[in-house]
């Protein structure tokens, strides 16, 4: 994975000055400068997107012509199950598969996630990801198309993205029944937020005699710390408690 993964801020900085490559592009190609591809035309910034991205191979044939976006953007369909979309803080960057269809299902660019700032990229692990406005979409076979967004996002960086003992989530962002908490449930282990015990991160053993004893609405509650090394092996504090694993 590329360092444009590790920072959100760096996601738009770098999105910023693409954009002003894009309004140059688009600026000064206009329409007259587009060509045909199939039955339609391909040009500005979604043409160099179409080019960069592979042309026919990865694209196919515009299944239509240039169209508008939400914002002040721009879209264009293509018969390989891919997209472009384009604004002017953005850039043009292509969507596709079943990250596609999970945008799409959360109001793709008239949504929370708003446009993407990069291309679908490959994880270090066998799967896919793509960032986007206000958070980001990770895909493996195994786990589906997921959403992450805001601190549960910023925690999972942290801990190591995909490469961490979390792998890959396997859920959107759900709600607890207690303190108005919110969590993401993955392969190896789960994000817990709550305004008092801040966002952290749960997993292996711990997790497992977490969870017998009936997670955050049993008798420890949600964990106030991470996991951290106590004598020889590991510890993580709870609200009702410190759970331990020795080896």
């Amino acid at each position: 994975m590329t360092p444009l993964r590790r920072t959100r801020q760096s996601w738009t900085r770098g999105a910023a000055a693409a954009g002003i490559v894009a309004v140059a592009l688009t600026t000064g190609l206009g329409t007259a400068a587009a060509r045909p591809i199939g039955p339609f035309e391909v040009g500005g910034a979604i043409e160099v997107e179409y080019d960069r991205g592979g042309g026919f191979d990865a694209f196919g044939d515009p299944v239509g012509p240039e169209v508008d976006a939400a914002g002040g953007g721009r879209k264009q369909d293509f018969n390989r199950n891919v997209s472009i979309y384009w604004t002017p803080a953005t850039d043009a960057r292509a969507i596709g598969g079943a990250i596609r269809d999970k945008w799409w299902q959360q109001g793709a660019e008239g949504g929370a996630l708003k446009y993407p700032v990069v291309s679908e990229g490959a994880t270090a692990k066998p799967g896919r990801f793509q960032h986007f406005q206000n958070g980001s979409i990770y895909w493996s076979v195994g786990t589906a198309a997921h959403v992450l967004t805001g601190v549960i996002l910023d925690k999972y960086g942290k801990a190591g993205w995909e490469n961490s003992p979390l792998g890959f989530p396997i859920t959107d962002e759900g709600k607890t029944t207690k303190e108005s908490g919110k969590y993401t449930l993955f392969e190896g282990g789960a994000i817990y937020s709550t305004q008092k015990t801040g966002t952290r991160t749960i997993w292996g053993a711990i997790r497992d005699e977490w969870v017998r004893n009936g997670a955050e609405n049993g008798r420890y509650g949600f964990p106030t710390s991470d996991e951290y090394d106590y004598e020889g092996g590991k510890a993580q504090e709870f609200q009702g408690g410190k759970l331990t694993w020795q080896p």
